[in-house]
């Protein structure tokens, strides 16, 4: 070996730069690494905010964020789940919870007997057997459930640029060198990055370095990238009065030409508005939220997409956040790809500069993850039930052999698929399948072992104890109040 990374350059703004500058930086600094951040001066959209995945608040540990420091500074709020409202036609609405779907009985997943059920009348839907979306929706949180022994994870809705100002202060205090780089001039070394020259003609080598911009991995892999057709391609953000009480979960409503997406934060409400421009034009979008909102809509609608890249590892340059390629717009996507990408990072920190075989690796963890993530968003619009074009056009779009197989096996017998490279966990894919109106056709045989009445003493006991857990839960006021002291 030719010697360990010593230097690092990341490349790029807003969010995903300086999670990666941290995140490098709380990880190797103490082993003598040194990080430069090259600011490009990109900054979150007005109005926009993040729906941040349980995961990240363990990610949270690594780069040294607190809770305290997300409620004062990033507007945060609880996250337990995200409800879909609209998406079968109606009033219909489910929430996808961050928690267990029923408690296993019998030594089988509840879902199992849950499904027998259904098949012989049982109108209980398999989301009220859920501790954590029984709490979100009297809007109490905690972390376990007591009398179901049902874990509930919680996540976070946080102000995109008061996080971004979070993480660049986290930065400063970590060491890491912050440099302006809006028109910096990368500089190559045979197959390789060296140097990225700044305005002022300083210089900023590096042995890795990591594109948060595009420019860098773009200059490496040119024909590398390919375009991705959106079902909706332009979005429009504004603000609202914040809800009173906070709600736990965001909410996605379905509209004839796309979705709105109101994320709940301690000031406001950021509401986001997609839709598909061909079928929509940019006036009647703006008046559509302006209607919502009940004033008129600051700020112009932005394009959606960017193109997608196969390989985010070449040769001494790692493409991540819009660099990769945009996520999709549901789901937490975005925090949770930008968190795996760096986490995976860190646990394949190349051992020698001269020679990375680690991108490999890299490329086919992150590449799985990625397509993962993709199964998981598009499931919504594979199994949404409205006839209008749109939608229709959204139902019928391609979808991936792994999530045709999914949707498949828990139709037909309320079984989950495992796949390489899972981002969410069974009880997430299962609640949101049950959610969108699929009821398995069939069950596991040995379900059939629990007699009827003590199968039905089994779900009065489950539905008894979700309720005393979410009486004994804090409300999300209270949970909030003690951060705030």
């Amino acid at each position: 070996m030719s010697g360990a990374v010593q230097r690092v350059a990341v490349y790029g703004g807003g969010v995903a730069a300086a999670m990666a500058a941290l995140a490098i930086a709380r990880a190797f600094a103490r082993l003598g690494t040194e990080v430069t951040w090259v600011d490009t001066g990109e900054a979150p959209p007005p109005h926009a905010a993040l729906v941040a995945p349980p995961d990240l608040a363990t990610f949270h540990r690594l780069l040294g964020i607190d809770e305290a420091a997300l409620a004062r500074q990033a507007a945060a709020t609880f996250n337990m789940g995200q409800q879909y409202a609209g998406w079968s036609g109606g009033e219909t609405a489910f929430l996808h919870a961050y928690g267990d779907a029923g408690t296993p009985y019998a030594s089988l997943p509840f879902v199992q007997h849950w499904a027998r059920a259904r098949a012989a009348g049982l109108r209980v839907g398999l989301e009220d057997f859920c501790l954590a979306a029984a709490a979100a929706k009297e809007g109490r949180t905690g972390e376990r459930g007591e009398a179901t022994g049902q874990a509930v994870k919680r996540g976070w809705h946080l102000d995109a640029a008061g996080y971004a100002r979070l993480l660049r202060g986290a930065c400063e205090e970590a060491g890491v060198r912050i440099v302006p780089g809006q028109d910096a001039v990368p500089e190559r070394d045979g197959t390789k990055l060296a140097a990225l020259t700044l305005a002022d003609g300083q210089r900023v080598a590096a042995d890795l370095f990591v594109d948060a911009d595009g420019a860098l991995i773009s200059m490496l892999d040119p024909g590398g990238a390919e375009q991705e057709a959106l079902l909706c391609d332009r979005v429009l953000r504004a603000s609202g009065a914040p809800f009173d009480p906070l709600p736990l979960y965001s909410r996605t409503a379905a509209h004839p030409a796309g979705w709105t997406t109101l994320i709940p934060l301690a000031d406001r409400t950021a509401v986001e508005f997609f839709y598909d421009g061909a079928r929509l034009s940019d006036a009647d979008a703006r008046a559509a939220l302006a209607a919502m909102i009940g004033r008129p809509v600051e700020g112009a609608s932005e394009p959606v997409g960017a193109a997608t890249r196969a390989r985010l590892w070449v040769d001494n340059v790692v493409a991540i956040g819009r660099a990769a390629g945009d996520a999709p717009p549901l789901d937490g996507a975005d925090l949770l790809l930008l968190q795996l990408a760096i986490a995976q990072l860190v646990l394949l920190w190349p051992l020698d500069r001269a020679a990375m075989p680690e991108a490999d690796i890299y490329n086919e963890e992150i590449g799985g993850g990625r397509a993962r993530v993709h199964d998981f968003t598009a499931q919504h619009f594979r199994l949404n039930a409205r006839s209008e074009p749109f939608w229709a056009a959204a139902r019928a779009a391609p979808v991936s052999s792994e999530l045709a197989s999914k949707i498949d096996l828990f139709a037909a017998r309320g079984m989950f698929a495992h796949y390489n490279h899972e981002a969410h966990v069974e009880d997430g894919w299962v609640l949101v399948m049950a959610g969108h109106g699929v009821v398995p056709r069939g069950f596991d045989p040995q379900a059939l072992q629990v007699d009827d009445p003590a199968l039905m003493a089994e779900f009065q006991r489950q539905l008894r104890a979700v309720a005393t857990d979410v009486r004994a839960m804090d409300t999300h006021a209270d949970a909030l109040r003690r951060l705030w002291a």
